[in-house]
């Protein structure tokens, strides 16, 4: 609301009121230049008091008296007796001045806000005294709110915006001081209003704020004040750049571009600059290509319309390429007036294609995408203005081999079989193997033959081997070329191929049987399409037919006529390709010195723009093909896993059988040998029978017979069966070995099989077979350290033994009692049961052994351990890998425009160089038309 609309035609209230804000209503009751203004008033109080009149008007001036004296208390006395309507809101908003000059702020507040009134004046007033009063008091929040509401109901108000404006400065409030700045410029249509907001803008504090609030204050200074108008647009631009709202700011220009219809009626000297460095920004920044087909069209559009001087070219170019990438974003009349501009505008050099290409391999490599050293080598060449590329064609590769033999000598057959040769005249000899990922260096062609498996060895479609020597026949600066599949039975997409592109000049060598042939024709044909512009020259060998010299003429005659309905321009040479003349050989040199000082810059820009493009294609093809290797590759993996998971579960069950097996044989040896003790010792002590006779001390005999059973055993385990249980052992463990053996041999085949599915030895499956040394050692030591203890065999406290002990100390003495003893001793003896000592002697001499057989499991387990451990590291490290390069490929396919989306940009921004080389190869030859005779025109 104006706070004038309620007194534009009342001058005298409007007077009156600021009186009341001054608080000089006091002089309009006294005398000009009356010096005691309280008498006067007191006088005058007195007088109304007699009279009977109100008083409120003296009493008000009064205070204002008292108040301007700093006698606040008395002025709050007087202003509390002021009750006329008028005068009544302006004495309580004078008495709160009063407070709150006493520093009773509180006080002050809570009156500032009893106060109710209809003035706009004085409600004003009091928002601005509260403003000051929360201000003291250090409530910002308040202030804030409060200056905010005044500026939204006073904003002409004297010092309201001015307050406001100052308070958000100090407060670091930068976008309520935008927002005012802002508001005041579309308001009041002040510059002073748009000079403090594009300030702001400038300072970087409108970055957070929509674009779209900009948008009535640049509409009002596109018709009020362009100068303004850029200025902001400017300030804007570079404040939204590289910000989270930059596209938003985009979009609005191109809005703001259409609804203004902004055109070439001013001379604009900041927004084409500022239009071309957004265009070059967003084409390099890491943006997608959904978010630029949005913005970037009518971008250009307005780039285009703006530029003016060498710009407009770069524009128009830009306009151009995008519509042939997106032709629905684009009307036919803007295309077609682009057009126009780019054929007319003067010339200017847009992006290089050198750093084009550099900053495409930079981001091949940052992708990972190989290292490309020979699209590299490729635009290093064609930069290189002192080089003349010379193409040898036609004819077969072996003729063309040894024709350069009789410029290079056997530098020619370096490399027969290499995709591209290149030789060069120059100082030490060098010769370099270039591909995309390697470029070595040899120091000789023997040690380069050597390195690359000799002359018959097979390259990669994309080796380029380069040979530098001092040719003397080769002038300096020329470069022979040979590209083995050109005019073969190579696809037309052969790697080789891309070499085409450094020819400058092609050296046609026809067939020597049949010169011109239709397959020459053919070719010749081909190379004129592929190199318009490139000279040719062609050589002639000679033939049956070429007598003498006027036939020879009349014959090349007839050859260059043919030849020029392909080529006007070519010229024809006879030259001996295997024996040439010194004369032929000097001719030649003379046509390689021509071709040498024949370098076209337009031709090489041209050519380092089509080797860019085969660049792209090539990024494009390696990452279609890299995808579909590396799901191959999964797959391949995924089946290797399964097969390594198989052969552990065979390994596994294998180590299950040979364990219980091994087990099993043990044991059974064991058994035999119990077995046999079981049988051979009752019988051995039984034949102590034979030990007994009737002139025996009975009385001992039974200590007598004892100690020689057990001289018996010793002897017998010693000799029979402990040297049986060493024969068991060995043929057990020869017979394990053998099983070990065989598994050894399993595991080799498997290992070997492994192997060669992966390509590498990444498997070795090796047992360990020290295993079958230590059961050697442990089994020897075993039987070797028996230690059969003495047994009572005869000694026992059995009742039958102990009867006839008792017995034979009893009746020995006596004769007639001897036979009988003797008889009943051997019959004891014969019949006695000895399985406790036999179990006690097998107990000393096979439980070693029994411990030795419960150890067997972990041992077989042992002897299968390095290759099962083998085989589970290596299906660990093959599901990482599996794990790894799934998610490669998953992330490959879920978000392909990563990688797309910068080629799709490049292939833009090549086009635009494309349009902008073709536009200067035009103008060049109009100049030279316009130069050119009129008889030749």
């Amino acid at each position: 609301m104006n706070m004038h609309g309620k007194y534009t035609s009342q001058v005298i209230d409007m007077g009156f009121e600021q009186q009341l804000v001054h608080k000089t209503f006091y002089e309009t009751l006294v005398e000009a230049g009356e010096r005691d203004v309280v008498s006067a008033l007191g006088d005058m109080f007195f007088t109304a008091h007699r009279d009977g009149a109100d008083l409120s008007s003296i009493r008000f001036a009064q205070g204002e008296v008292y108040f301007h004296r700093r006698d606040y208390e008395a002025a709050i006395l007087k202003w509390e007796q002021v009750h006329h309507d008028d005068l009544r809101p302006w004495a309580q908003k004078n008495i709160a001045d009063s407070y709150y000059e006493l520093g009773r702020l509180e006080l002050a507040e809570e009156l500032y806000r009893s106060i109710e009134t209809e003035s706009e004046t004085l409600h004003a007033e009091i928002i601005l005294r509260l403003f000051s009063l929360y201000r003291e008091l250090g409530e910002n929040a308040k202030a804030d709110d409060m200056i905010k509401r005044g500026v939204t109901l006073y904003p002409d108000y004297p010092n309201m915006t001015e307050w406001a404006r100052a308070f958000f400065e100090e407060q670091g409030d930068w976008e309520s001081a935008v927002e005012l700045a802002l508001g005041e410029a579309v308001r009041t249509s002040a510059r002073r209003w748009a000079d403090i907001l594009t300030g702001y803008v400038e300072q970087g504090h409108a970055r957070t704020m929509a674009p779209a609030r900009f948008s009535r204050c640049l509409a009002l200074l596109y018709e009020t004040d362009r100068v303004k108008f850029e200025r902001l647009v400017q300030a804007l631009w570079n404040g939204y750049r590289d910000g989270d709202l930059y596209f938003s700011w985009l979009a609005e220009w191109n809005r703001l571009y259409d609804e203004l219809s902004i055109g070439r009626d001013y001379d604009w000297k900041r927004i084409p600059g500022l239009l071309g460095e957004a265009y070059a920004g967003l084409m390099k920044g890491p943006y997608r290509l959904k978010e630029l087909v949005e913005v970037v069209p009518p971008l250009v559009k307005s780039w285009v319309s703006l530029a003016d001087g060498p710009e407009t070219a770069v524009a128009a170019a830009a306009l151009l390429a995008w519509s042939e990438k997106f032709p629905e974003a684009f009307e036919e009349e803007t295309v077609n007036d682009a057009a126009k501009r780019l054929v007319h505008a003067k010339r200017q050099a847009g992006e290089a294609g050198v750093s084009l290409f550099e900053e495409i391999a930079d981001w091949a490599e940052e992708q990972r995408a190989g290292s490309h050293f020979r699209f590299r080598w490729f635009v290093r060449q064609l930069s290189d203005s002192r080089t003349h590329f010379v193409l040898v064609a036609g004819a077969s590769r072996h003729e063309r081999l040894a024709f350069l033999r009789t410029l290079v000598g056997e530098a020619a057959l370096a490399a027969p079989s290499a995709p591209v040769l290149a030789w060069r005249n120059g100082g030490e000899m060098e010769v370099a193997k270039i591909s995309d990922d390697q470029f070595t260096v040899f120091s000789s062609i023997d040690e380069f033959q050597q390195a690359t498996g000799g002359r018959g060895s097979r390259f990669s479609d994309d080796a380029v081997i380069e040979c530098t020597a001092p040719f003397s026949l080769v002038p300096q600066g020329i470069v022979l070329l040979d590209i083995g599949p050109l005019g073969g039975r190579a696809s037309s997409d052969h790697e080789a191929l891309v070499s085409f592109s450094l020819a400058d000049s092609i050296l046609f060598l026809l067939n020597g049987e049949d010169p011109f042939s239709s397959a020459d024709e053919q070719l010749m044909l081909q190379l004129r399409e592929r190199a318009p512009s490139a000279p040719m020259y062609v050589l002639l060998p000679p033939g049956d037919g070429m007598v003498d010299e006027e036939e020879t003429a009349r014959i090349v005659e007839e050859v260059e006529a043919h030849v020029r309905t392909i080529v006007p321009e070519a010229n024809v040479m006879v030259y001996s390709p295997h024996a040439p003349s010194r004369k032929q050989q000097q001719a030649l040199v003379g046509w390689l010195e021509e071709m040498r000082r024949c370098v076209s810059p337009v031709r090489r820009e041209e050519a380092i723009l089509t080797t860019i493009r085969q660049f792209i294609a090539h990024l494009f093809r390696q990452r279609a093909e890299a995808e579909s290797r590396l799901a191959e590759l999964v797959v391949w993996k995924k089946e290797m896993a399964a097969k390594l998971s198989g052969a552990i579960h065979q390994l596994g069950d294998l180590q299950e059988e040979k364990t219980a097996k091994t087990a099993k044989s043990f044991h059974t040896v064991l058994a035999e040998m119990r077995g046999e003790l079981l049988t051979a010792i009752p019988d051995l002590l039984r034949s102590m029978a034979d030990l007994v006779s009737e002139d025996r001390d009975f009385s001992r005999l039974h200590l007598e017979l004892n100690d020689k059973a057990n001289e018996r055993l010793r002897a017998y385990l010693d000799e029979e069966a402990l040297p049986k249980l060493r024969r068991a052992m060995e043929q057990w463990i020869a017979a394990t070995e053998d099983e070990f053996n065989e598994c050894q041999v399993f595991l080799h085949e498997m290992g070997e099989g492994f192997n060669a599915m992966f390509g590498q030895e990444r498997l070795k499956l090796e047992c360990d077979f020290r295993l079958l040394a230590d059961w050697r050692r442990d089994t020897d030591r075993l039987i070797n350290g028996v230690q059969i203890d003495k047994v009572n065999v005869f000694l026992r406290r059995t009742p039958s033994q102990l009867l006839l002990k008792g017995a034979g100390k009893l009746l020995g003495a006596f004769a007639q009692n001897k036979a009988m003893l003797a008889q009943k001793y051997k019959q004891f003896i014969q019949t006695q049961d000895y399985a406790e000592v036999v179990e006690a002697i097998i107990q000393q001499l096979l439980l070693p052994f029994e411990w030795f057989a419960k150890s067997l499991e972990r041992d077989v387990t042992q002897f299968f351990h390095a290759p099962l451990t083998a085989l589970d590291e290596t299906l660990k490290r093959l599901e990482l890998e599996i794990a790894a390069q799934e998610g490669e490929l998953k992330h490959m396919r879920k978000n392909p425009e990563a990688y797309r989306d910068p080629l799709v940009l490049f292939g833009i921004r090549l086009r635009q160089c494309e349009q902008l080389a073709q536009a200067a190869s035009a103008a060049v030859q109009l100049r030279q038309d316009e130069n050119k005779p009129i008889s030749s025109v």
